[in-house]
């Protein structure tokens, strides 16, 4: 069992403007983390593919519309059943990936990356270009630099260029290889142990 089984992750990036509504990378990597060797162990909570029902998905289109046809009641309501969900997973996450795309704005991204901050949840920030495109706001939220040497800092920051890179670094953490902060909790690891433990101790094998 590596040391990252049974972490939740959620995946932060731009919807409302974003070319395909923020699906692609999310699907890609969902896909990037099944086929990890060996195995990561993590659950991945994707804003666009929300539980059917009580929070449905964010349709942009519809809110488009009733933005345009002056339903602005109807479209703070509508809003706020999936930025309360979206928050809320945040919130709940062991980790947390960040795609920042700094040519569009990303209310909703800034949103849940503070939330993270905020409750000192480990984040990955994935940006074109790293630190040179990142900006420059989030240079304060990021972990801290330490070297003058803009490629050491490139890797002491938690900003990586692509998806795949991140996948990497979690790998790396899960096997050992890189060791986990002091802001990684998994409480979820630690209640099902604690679970276990229990149940061994009340009906143990030899009864």
């Amino acid at each position: 069992m590596g040391k990252l089984s049974g972490a939740l992750g959620y995946l932060s990036g731009a919807m409302e403007y974003a070319e395909d509504a923020g699906v692609g990378w999310r699907r890609e990597f969902c896909k990037l983390i099944r086929h990890t060797k060996p195995k990561l162990e993590v659950g991945l909570l994707d804003p666009t593919d929300k539980p059917e029902g009580k929070f449905g998905n964010e349709d942009t289109g519809y809110q488009v519309a009733l933005q345009k046809a002056g339903r602005f009641r109807e479209l703070q309501q509508y809003v706020r059943s999936y930025r309360r969900h979206d928050l809320h997973c945040t919130d709940s996450a062991d980790f947390i990936i960040v795609v920042v795309d700094h040519r569009i704005p990303q209310w909703g991204t800034a949103n849940e990356t503070y939330v993270a901050e905020g409750r000192h949840i480990p984040t990955y920030f994935v940006c074109e270009n790293g630190l040179y495109n990142l900006p420059r706001w989030l240079f304060d939220v990021i972990d801290k630099i330490k070297s003058d040497d803009p490629v050491i800092a490139q890797r002491e920051a938690n900003v990586f260029g692509s998806i795949e890179e991140v996948v990497e670094e979690l790998v790396a953490l899960d096997q050992g290889i890189k060791p986990l902060s002091e802001e990684w909790e998994l409480i979820r690891l630690a209640i099902k142990q604690r679970t276990e433990i229990i149940s061994t101790s009340l009906f143990p094998e030899s009864l």
